[in-house]
């Protein structure tokens, strides 16, 4: 009685450990068969239990790359939309050189918005942009990053290309000193290489190619997860996490979570990025958001119908944001 009470709990355990893990990396989804001995009651259950607007939570992704004497800033941004009713999981990524209006600093790139205020403006520069509430945040330490994934024992991904880039402003910095050189093939991944698997982009699709790339590392940490003998090293993947991440996600929110989404490993995860253009502005690159495209995905995503004031507001920020790039040089990418 008491060994199977114990492996029950590991079970518990183990689901919201997964939460926290793929929150980590943006996913936001749980391996149901690892949560709770019976599929249909707890879902049955968690369905019930309030959550945020209409049965949904918005989780706000951040992936933090700080420097020596630098707060950092996001180089990984994307809104999670966990619906409850719906037993549906969506992700939205925006480009990290998006160009917002910050409210109280103008025009810039989305992840400077975190440098000047931390999460609480990055939260609420993201929901100006896509019009819809941020609920909770996640922040990410890329450097703990490395070491939860040391802690799974590694991550198996095929690398479909050389990426070999050598940075200078990485220099003592990250492990390397900043050169990324992965070969391409099946590789098992430590966190470092990990790491600079989802950081590259420096080729033709620059940050573009480098969100597909975390949308396939996830999908590859989700089988990683899956594994039985993850469950052994749950000590110490817990102590890596709550080194690694900053959050007010509350544990009881990560729970009905984990109770409501054992569907997404095996039917995969909804994901979008923010349409736009690559451009450059005086010579320094920038992702120009497709307005109506971008916020038409944001309530589809939260499952609801444009209104008047909301197709009002699209319009206004369109009209903004051509007034912001009136006067300055703007040439497309190649």
């Amino acid at each position: 009685m008491e060994k199977r009470r114990r492996r029950r709990v590991n079970k518990k355990a183990m689901g919201i450990l997964v939460i926290f893990l793929l929150l980590l990396v943006g996913a936001g989804a749980c391996l149901w068969h690892m949560v709770l001995p019976s599929k249909s009651a707890g879902l049955a259950a968690a369905a019930t239990e309030p959550a945020g607007a209409a049965g949904r939570y918005n989780i706000l992704i951040l992936g933090i790359d700080k420097r020596r004497d630098d707060i950092g800033r996001s180089n990984v941004t994307c809104l999670m939309t966990v619906d409850l009713a719906q037993k549906s999981v969506s992700m939205l990524w925006i480009p990290r050189d998006s160009r917002v209006d910050i409210p109280g600093h103008e025009w810039n790139k989305i992840g400077h918005a975190y440098a000047y205020g931390g999460p609480a403006l990055s939260e609420k520069t993201v929901s100006k942009l896509l019009g819809v509430p941020v609920d909770y945040y996640l922040a990410v330490n890329m450097e703990g990053f490395k070491h939860v994934i040391d802690a799974i024992g590694g991550i198996d991904l095929q690398v479909d290309k050389a990426m070999h880039y050598y940075d200078p402003y990485d220099e003592g910095e990250v492990d390397n000193n900043g050169l990324i050189d992965l070969k391409p093939g099946l590789q098992h991944m430590d966190g470092n290489t990990a790491l600079e698997y989802v950081r590259f982009r420096h080729d033709e699709m620059g940050d573009i190619g480098r969100i597909g790339r975390q949308e396939k590392f996830v999908k590859a940490l989700l089988d990683a997860v899956e594994q039985p003998a993850v469950i052994a090293k749950i000590p110490d993947i817990v102590k890596q996490v709550k080194l690694s991440l900053d959050t007010d996600v509350p544990v009881s929110v990560m729970a009905k979570i984990a109770a409501a989404v054992p569907f997404v490993h095996k039917d995969g995860l909804h994901t979008d990025m923010v349409a736009g253009t690559p451009v450059y502005i005086d010579n320094i690159s920038y992702w120009l958001p497709d307005i109506e495209a971008m916020r038409t995905k944001a309530i589809d995503m939260e499952g609801l119908a444009a209104t008047p004031v909301y197709e009002a507001d699209t319009q206004r920020m369109a009209a903004d944001y051509k007034r912001s790039t009136a006067h300055l040089k703007v040439e497309i990418a190649k």
